[in-house]
């Protein structure tokens, strides 16, 4: 018996409150209290009795933000079920208990493997949990609502930087007042002692991550969005952050085939190589991007399974995108023992949605942005191919221009040398005249058009890459997105 027990919605959850330290702190506290490392040697969540009843922790599960796997001997389906849901409750109990406004989610199922239960009973069940526990309602109204979050009553008043006494919840007590300082120094009581001063959890993914790169985990790091901004090249006005949201294609046929197999062995490590894969290829895709900045230009804020969710300097978002969906798709092929025949008819790999906004546009709104793109970006291509779908929020709102596509990893690869030509070569000026020559509606004028602006100004050398292949309306669409593409192009 498999039990999978985490928190519901965490991106959502994480970005309750609007300052990046909030976040942070959250992050922090939800990846050490989900460390499989540090609940190896006790699993703080289950008691002495549950331990005797042969429940541990669960190894085929890899690491995953936010989510405790553990495994019990399956047994008489009614004990064992039982015994899954009081584990469960026990472990929801736990997380609660570090950050109080958490929404949590429990599944189980039975299998041979955690791959099969998962497939067979727990992927089901996620939609509609068996347990879902919600954090306690006001039973009063509050005289005064959190002034971080405004979803809980204002329990304490804490300073955060420069603003004072400010009253926040139980929830935004646990994220600041321990982690919105540098995390890693001595921390500080709670009030009336609710939990004893210590060592402050860092965020245990954007640690590794600096580690990784010979950075410091604490002075790497930036302390904000508008400090990620300002290490935008010169030739930008460096206020600007992209949200990237990564998400596996065909993961779930690719697990079928895998149990299909019958390798014990590799389905046993198939979801840890998973996570793995996932963490190399953000590490490979930071070290590209590094430039010598004293902070990482990259900041995670989920990572775990195929889900990778982070900030980018604005600049350097799309090669960062590009090296990281290369390098998962890489690194899944290269997983250990895996016969190649595993990898048809459709090989995993992973898309993304990328927004650029000003440092200081909503996070939460602009995840949600990203994530729409990453749906566009599946939609489009079935989940086939790896692809991108993209907006940028400071030009064009919060909706894409009517008719822009998500382009496929290998076409952004292969056009990279014209994207950056249009950029280069092309003024400002002259770009935002050949986005007036372009009318989706009218694609056969539009390709006039810009067939004789290249010709009178001299530009077929640029455009041609992008007006060549197919039919008009196909010309002018990928005229339209690189346009586009190329405002944040390096």
């Amino acid at each position: 018996m498999y039990v999978d027990v985490g928190a519901a919605r965490i991106q959502h959850y994480i970005s309750r409150t609007p300052r990046l330290k909030g976040q942070r702190g959250a992050s922090s506290w939800l990846s050490w209290a989900t460390d499989s490392s540090r609940l190896a040697g006790q699993v703080h969540a289950i008691g002495a009795r549950l331990r005797r009843a042969g429940i541990g922790l669960n190894p085929e599960a890899g690491e995953a933000d936010g989510i405790i796997s553990v495994r019990l001997p399956a047994g008489d389906d009614a004990q064992a079920t039982a015994a899954a849901r009081e584990a469960a409750a026990e472990i929801a109990a736990y997380l609660r208990s570090v950050l109080p406004a958490i929404e949590l989610a429990a599944v189980w199922g039975t299998g041979p493997s955690y791959l099969e239960a998962y497939r067979d009973h727990m992927k089901a069940r996620r939609d509609d949990p068996p347990l879902l526990s919600l954090p306690p309602p006001g039973d009063f109204p509050a005289l005064a609502s959190c002034r971080e979050c405004r979803a809980g009553p204002a329990v304490e008043k804490i300073d955060i930087h420069e603003d004072k006494d400010i009253g926040v919840c139980l929830d935004c007590l646990a994220r600041y007042q321990d982690c919105y300082r540098k995390p890693g120094l001595a921390a500080q009581p709670h009030p009336g002692g609710a939990r004893p001063p210590g060592v402050l959890p860092i965020y245990k993914e954007e640690a590794t991550l600096a580690e990784g790169l010979k950075r410091h985990r604490v002075d790497d790091t930036a302390r904000d969005f508008t400090a990620l901004a300002r290490l935008g090249g010169r030739d930008t006005q460096r206020n600007h952050v992209a949200t990237v949201y990564a998400d596996g294609n065909a993961i779930g046929p690719f697990f079928d085939r895998v149990i299909a197999h019958g390798d014990p062995e590799l389905k046993a490590r198939v979801s840890a190589e998973l996570s793995r894969v996932t963490r190399q290829a953000l590490l490979e895709a930071t070290r590209l991007v590094l430039g010598d900045d004293s902070c990482l230009p990259v900041i995670p804020h989920v990572v775990g399974g195929d889900d990778l969710v982070v900030s980018v300097v604005a600049d350097r978002a799309w090669p960062f995108t590009i090296a990281y969906l290369t390098q998962f798709r890489e690194g899944l092929r290269a997983i250990p023992g895996l016969p190649r025949e595993l990898l048809d008819p459709v090989a995993p790999t992973a898309s993304a949605g990328l927004v650029f906004a000003h440092a200081k546009f909503p996070y939460r709104r602009a995840f949600e942005l990203a994530a729409q793109q990453l749906y566009e970006a599946k939609q489009q291509f079935n989940g086939t191919e790896p692809a991108v779908a993209w907006l940028d929020v400071t030009r064009d709102g919060e909706h894409a221009p009517a008719g822009q596509e998500a382009w496929a990893l290998n076409d952004l690869i292969r056009l990279d040398d014209a994207l950056r030509a249009l950029r280069t070569q092309v003024e400002p000026s002259g770009r935002s005249a050949m986005e007036r020559l372009v009318d989706l509606s009218r694609p056969g004028v539009s390709l006039a058009r810009l067939q004789e602006h290249a010709r009178r100004l001299d530009r077929a050398a640029v455009l041609s890459p992008f007006l060549a292949d197919g039919d008009a309306g196909g010309s002018t669409a990928r005229m339209a997105g690189a346009l586009s593409a190329a405002r944040w192009w390096r």
